[in-house]
């Protein structure tokens, strides 16, 4: 090959090779740009291409809560029907939009500015979820053809305020139980939620269609507590009445029948208004851990008749203390000689029943505090129940037996104490206390219904009466206060001092108790109430005890309880 055409062969491969190098570029420029059309030029139509046109998406539909009813059915929590109110602007015509802006405004009480952002959408946009019936008669008076949707939605109300918000509880702003009934029972409550599907368009992500289908939510069961509400009024104001009266910090109570265990009120004092909250007060008793003082020496005294260590018949002698190691123990009075249980009951000496105590021996009293429950959550149906404290066998010397004798050194739950106390009146049948009596579904049908729980049997029956005959004297001769004019009572009183934070106990700081049963020797209702800590000091005889008889007073009457 000559040289001139070994050249011409060069010039046509370099030709060819620029062509096909500008080929390939105007190749990788045209993707480039179409990359770029269909990424952001074209994104809408191209998602509308390839996705379904039309998809749902849906909203919670919240189901209505169940109810929350005393025994006779009265609505302890119940439901106000409310509204979500969602519009559309865009489709809605310029004078009709003027009319529903005023509706919105006045009745909803909105700010100009949330206004302009809501009458500024371009699609559906929330307005409230709790728009009441009269405000929606009055926009569907305007006649809004399109671009206004309402959903059902609830106000959980609470017909008895404060006498019951302790027990009953609240729920959160997304209508989960929080406290109380409303919390333990949340699963039968709640219901099922249902749901509003809402057409979507991928063309156009950001707005929101019109709700297309609805599956409608389920109501939730409700709950049937053995409250009544009458005895629960009636004894949140007697206690309201003692608290303010002595300036207490608090006050509690329980009323049961003692058969069954069954809580017929349960009250705490203060108390909080669930439709304006400004602090949740806890449901005092069963979250309050208290050392019980007095009102424990039945207890001790039925452990001291089982195991043999304390006779009917045996005889004391309190000088006002008692030595234990290196500690003095004083007792609340000097009572010179005592002859036998009823005495040392009715005198509540704790001189006597610190020598009880020590008799027993620690590891038997402790076993009886254990059998009557102390130290368990009862397991009453009520969420955050406290269990007590019961100390163990080796942190308990000399010093602490004795006080345990009296009630000090060990803590309870009122509810803890009303059981316990239950079983020395009802012939020593300990029970699980129970508030709820039933569930129903939102048909009405009961789909549960409680019974008394039998935990065991305790003491014999010749110990229990003697204990019982007892407490019959301790409220006609130890505190005459108690008294219920016409029927035979049996009582305890208990004044308990509080640890100090220093150490030791105050003297100032106490807490009044009484039990009662009514009446005897069967009784068919049982009373526990506790004030904490009066301003001046007391006597559980002269607070606890009279709020016990009015509380008393009322529930033979209203229960038309024989003598």
């Amino acid at each position: 090959m000559s040289r001139k055409s070994l050249q011409n062969s060069e010039d046509i491969f370099k030709k060819r090779l620029l062509i096909a190098f500008l080929i390939f570029l105007l190749l990788f420029l045209s993707f480039i740009g179409r990359v770029i059309d269909l990424t952001i030029f074209s994104r809408g139509k191209l998602l509308s291409e390839f996705a379904p046109q039309v998809v749902p998406s849906y909203d919670i539909l919240r189901a209505e809560r169940g109810e929350i009813l005393d025994r006779n059915g009265v609505k302890l929590a119940t439901n106000e029907l409310t509204f979500e109110l969602d519009i559309n602007p865009n489709v809605i015509s310029n004078d009709t939009l003027q009319k529903l802006r005023n509706i919105i405004k006045g009745d909803l009480k909105f700010e100009n500015e949330e206004l302009n952002r809501i009458f500024s959408a371009k699609s559906y946009v929330l307005v409230s979820t709790s728009v009441s019936k009269e405000t929606k008669d009055k926009i569907d008076s305007l006649h809004i053809p399109d671009g206004v949707v309402f959903t059902k939605t609830y106000k959980r109300v609470y017909p008895f305020g404060e006498i019951t918000a302790p027990l009953v509880g609240i729920v959160g702003a997304d209508g989960v139980g929080l406290t109380g009934i409303e919390l333990s029972m949340d699963d039968y409550l709640k219901g099922k939620n249902g749901r509003s599907f809402r057409t979507f368009n991928f063309a156009e992500p950001d707005l929101l269609g019109a709700p297309t289908y609805i599956l409608e939510p389920v109501k939730g069961d409700s709950v049937k507590l053995t409250i009544d509400i009458n005895i629960q009024s009636e004894v949140y104001e007697l206690v309201k009445k003692y608290v303010e009266e002595f300036n207490a910090k608090s006050g509690f109570a329980i009323v049961t029948d003692p058969n069954t265990n069954e809580v017929l009120a349960m009250v705490s004092y203060p108390s909080f208004d669930p439709a304006n909250i400004e602090k949740i007060v806890p449901n005092l008793p069963t979250t309050f851990n208290y050392e019980p003082g007095s009102i424990m020496k039945p207890i001790v005294a039925l452990a001291g008749l089982e195991t043999g260590k304390l006779k009917p018949d045996d005889d004391f002698y309190c000088s006002g203390s008692i030595k234990v190691k290196d500690r003095v123990i004083s007792c609340w009075k000097k009572h010179g000689s005592e002859h036998g249980l009823t005495d040392i009951l009715v005198n509540s000496c704790d001189v006597a029943f610190a020598q009880v105590a020590l008799k027993i021996q620690k590891d038997p009293l402790l076993n009886y505090f254990r059998l009557f429950g102390f130290g368990e959550p009862t397991q009453i149906e009520i969420f955050g129940e406290e269990k007590g404290l019961v100390p163990s066998s080796k942190d308990i010397g000399d010093v602490e037996l004795a006080t345990m004798g009296f009630g000090q050194g060990i803590a309870v739950t009122q509810i803890q104490m009303v059981s316990a106390l239950n079983t020395i009146v009802n012939g020593g049948k300990l029970y699980t206390p129970h508030i709820i009596k039933e569930v129903l579904d939102n048909s009405g049908k009961i789909i549960y219904s409680s019974t008394p729980i039998l935990k065991r049997t305790i003491g014999s029956k010749t110990n229990l009466d003697l204990i019982k005959s007892a407490m019959v004297d301790v409220v006609e001769k130890g505190a005459p206060k108690a008294r219920i004019e016409g029927y035979k009572v049996m009582g305890k009183t208990g004044t308990a001092q509080k640890i100090n934070p220093t150490g030791g106990y105050s003297h100032s700081k106490l807490i009044y108790s009484f039990f009662g049963a009514i009446p005897y020797p069967d009784p068919s209702v049982s009373v526990i109430v506790s004030i904490n800590e009066t301003a001046i000091p007391q006597y559980s005889t002269t607070v606890s005890a009279p709020l016990f008889s009015e509380i008393g007073t009322f529930l033979v009457k209203y229960l038309r309880i024989g003598k």
